[in-house]
């Protein structure tokens, strides 16, 4: 039995990031990994709901959660330790903890399994939260330890249930560690095996310099914030002591004191040598309820130095009143200060070392490592399963699914959104005539930019993914982009010399058809050199870009508007301005793929994938420009522009979502198995995601046109029929990205299902929108997908 403890995998379910303070959290979980356990350090999951100050550590987890390898951690990782950023949502509201439950949690306790989590670990938790509950049941842990080292009941955020989670807790729990008495006491009535275990010290702490001598240089050491009293360490500059404040903030922390330096965080390899400088240690805490439990991580680490101490009357420290000089006012602290001189003795620096050499780390991981080990060895032998609550976001290739539409999801969505936005406030300033008009421009580019972009952007997203070697990925990557830089360029100068015979056959002015090509060709570039970001699965990256573009774009279109401007071109110039600087970007995050190559097999494999994916853009093209087209051709751009505002509120909001949704599918169903698992989440979710999407655009019909204002008519029948074709477009496209990802001949299969749609779309629409206009246009788009979702649900051959 206590061979198996050895051989245990340790979570810890910390209340920290990885990258804090070094702390017990921290402490423990590398002591483990030197002992030889695998250990999964599961940073802060949430307690309370985040507020402007923690906007540096937010963004912090972010990057460490989309570039793990290409951000450094303040704290070193040690080998056989796995720090993960959970994805999850503070467990703070109803259904905040509905979509933990739902989906977050079970996607994390599948992303620890897949990263080699064995059933039934060694669970470290550190403090009690629906989170915390939800994943103790899909773990299944062989025992539980609850190291509670702060009395998180006084927390003045804690949620208004937390008495309840935390006696949940408590009975899950097979073993209770405190480190203070004041948390010792409440535990041990609470729950019967409660064990007191400090955190301890590093050796390095007893390798420092002695003091100098004096007593000239004060320095506070870890993460200030709002718990501490500022007041203090000017009673002691007043003493005539230099002081220093080192480390991390926390929240909003009150300002410093005038003459008090401020020092970064130092890694903790560095620390005992910043320390080693300073004469005195100060602990200027206040006296709170949350505070009462608490006692100083660094407390021992401070005596192991030999230093004075001078702290305010924590309950924790009392008992070191002969070895640290406890003070209250500042008077009491200025006081203290200046007897040092008079107070300090040899004999007093050796019993502070003395007592640190009781708690060194080593010490305190030997009495915490065998809790656990007698906990773990009197664990039932017979353990209940883990609960299977992930269902279809278990198998691997959801798991990828999922980190990679967390991104592209949120980022894209969040660019997406603001694209929108701004494409409905210039359509209210504008007016449906003006708005009618940017939209015609809109209406040609999507056919027009079909020529240079052909199928490059598929082909980029599917093929990189499959090259076996880093260098074959380069290779293929330069290729085609060498290609497509060529014949784009080739396509421009046709189109420049013909744009008057193209202006003619699309029924288009002229003007409306040079602003159409100059948008075609910026849409090109932005598009065909952003998609090798997903074929190499960068899918936060691919992320950013979309942020870039539609973050600017409202940007751009604002000051336009200050310049005067008040035509269909504001939006056509800021559209295309944001574009070209979200190519930058992602152009700059390819910087290794940017070189002229060629390479013959690179070639064959691109091209021949490519001439057949360009008829999806055919398809595309039909879906976007028929309606406006022939509503201009019939009507007038005013009645363009109504159904421009219908159609972005619903159809446009659709495709959107849709290439977030493809992005991701696209590299990850190319598998059999990644198919057997899509064609299975189809059949499960089909209906009810037509009905669910049909609702949910009926809610962005009627809060955009809101945006657009009543120059645009609200008509209740027009929104039923364009939210109800949003939903069929949405979900069609979703089986032709899963048959497009497939093979050669799935992607057959997509390119009929979507020339069907499109296609189908121009022939209803040239029938229907003579003779009904605005709703007309709409009919025949509803009918072409709803002709295409037969073909692929009885025609198409599946191979799942």
């Amino acid at each position: 039995m206590s061979e198996a403890f050895d051989r245990a995998q340790v979570v810890i379910l910390s209340s920290i990031d990885w990258d804090a303070a070094w702390q017990r959290h921290q402490i423990f979980a590398a002591q483990f990994a030197e002992a030889g356990h695998e250990v999964f350090f599961v940073e802060n999951s949430g307690f309370r709901n985040p507020g402007l100050t923690d906007l540096p550590r937010l963004r912090a987890k972010l990057q460490h959660t989309v570039f793990p390898q290409e951000t450094s951690r303040v704290n070193s990782i040690p080998p056989g330790l796995h720090v993960i950023p959970p994805r999850i949502l503070p467990p703070t509201t109803r259904i905040f903890r509905d979509s933990n439950r739902a989906l977050f949690v079970p996607q994390l306790a599948a992303q620890l399994r897949h990263m080699g989590m064995r059933p039934h670990p060694l669970v470290v938790c550190y403090f009690p939260t629906a989170t915390t509950l939800e994943l103790l049941d899909l773990l299944a842990p062989r025992a539980v330890v609850y190291d509670c080292a702060s009395n998180f009941r006084a927390h003045p955020q804690a949620p208004a249930d937390f008495l309840d989670l935390e006696r949940a807790l408590l009975r899950r729990s097979d073993v209770v560690v405190c480190d203070s008495d004041f948390l010792f006491a409440q535990k041990r009535s609470e729950h019967g095996r409660v064990v007191q275990i400090h955190q301890g010290v590093s050796e390095a702490f007893f390798e420092a310099a002695p003091p100098s001598g004096g007593f000239k240089s004060a320095c506070y050491y870890g993460t200030w914030g709002q718990d501490l009293e500022p007041k203090l360490l000017e009673a002691l500059t007043a003493a005539g002591l230099s002081v220093t404040v080192s480390g991390f903030t926390k929240g909003d922390p009150p300002p410093l004191p005038p003459g008090v330096t401020r020092l970064p965080p130092a890694r903790r390899e560095d620390l005992v040598s910043r320390l080693q400088a300073f004469d005195v240690f100060a602990l200027p805490y206040r006296i709170n309820p949350f505070l009462l439990g608490v006692i100083p991580a660094k407390i021992y680490e401070c005596l192991a130095m030999g230093r004075p101490v001078i702290a305010t009357p924590l309950p924790s420290l009392l008992p070191l009143k002969g070895l640290i000089h406890i003070a209250e006012t500042s008077d009491e602290w200025s006081a203290v200060a200046r007897r040092l001189p008079e107070t300090e003795t040899p004999e007093l620096r050796r019993a502070r070392i003395a007592l640190a050499r009781e708690h060194t780390h080593a010490a305190e991981f030997r009495r915490f490592r065998e809790t656990a080990r007698a906990a773990w060895e009197s664990a039932p032998a017979v353990l209940a399963e883990p609960q299977s609550r992930e269902r279809w976001w278990e198998g691997k290739h959801a798991q990828a699914f999922l980190q990679g539409f967390t991104w592209i999801g949120l980022l894209y969505g969040l660019a997406k959104a603001s694209t929108l936005l701004t494409q409905m406030v210039a359509g209210r300033i504008l007016g449906p005539q003006q708005f009618g008009k940017a939209n015609l421009v809109v209406a040609a580019a999507a056919f027009l930019q079909i020529a240079p972009m052909l199928g490059f952007p598929l082909a980029l997203s599917k093929f990189p993914s499959a090259e076996p070697s880093e260098e074959r990925r380069r290779l293929l990557i330069s290729t085609t982009l060498s290609v497509f830089a060529l014949w784009a360029f080739l396509c421009l100068a046709a189109f420049m010399l013909g744009h008057q015979l193209l202006a003619t056959t699309l029924r288009v002015p002229d003007e409306t058809l040079v602003y159409a090509i100059i948008f075609a060709f910026c849409t090109a570039v932005y598009i065909v050199v952003s998609s090798p970001l997903l074929g190499l699965r960068r899918f936060a990256q691919r992320g950013i870009a979309e942020i870039v573009y539609g973050l600017s774009a409202p940007v751009i279109m604002t000051a336009l508007f200050l310049g005067g401007l008040r035509d269909y071109r504001v939006m056509i110039a800021a559209l295309c301005l944001s574009l070209l600087g979200a190519a930058a970007y992602a152009g700059g995050s390819l910087r290794g793929f940017l070189r002229p190559a060629f390479d013959r097999e690179a070639f064959k494999t691109v091209m021949g994938y490519a001439a057949v994916a360009t008829l999806n853009l055919l398809t595309a093209a039909c879906v976007v420009a028929p309606g406006r087209l022939l509503l201009h051709r019939c009507a007038s751009p005013h009645e363009v522009g109504v159904f421009s505002a219908y159609f972005t509120a619903t159809a446009q909001i659709s495709l959107a979502l849709l290439y977030s949704l493809s992005a991701v599918i696209v590299p990850l169903a190319s598998s059999r198995d990644g198919q057997s698992e899509a064609w299975g989440t189809l059949r499960r979710l089909g209906l009810p995601l037509l009905l669910g999407t049909s609702v949910l655009f009926i809610l962005t019909a009627l809060a955009a046109l809101f945006v657009f204002g009543r120059n645009y008519p609200l008509r209740w029948e027009w929104v039923a029929l364009f939210a109800f074709t949003a939903a069929l477009i949405l979900l069609h496209g979703i089986i032709g990205a899963v048959f497009s990802a497939r093979d050669f001949a799935g992607l057959r299969v997509s390119v009929t299902g979507n020339l069907i749609g499109g296609l189908g779309n121009v022939g209803l629409g040239w029938i229907l929108v003579p003779a009904f206009g605005i709703p007309g246009a709409a009919a025949a788009l509803a009918g072409s997908y709803m002709l295409g979702l037969a073909y692929y649900v009885v025609l198409a051959p599946r191979e799942d």
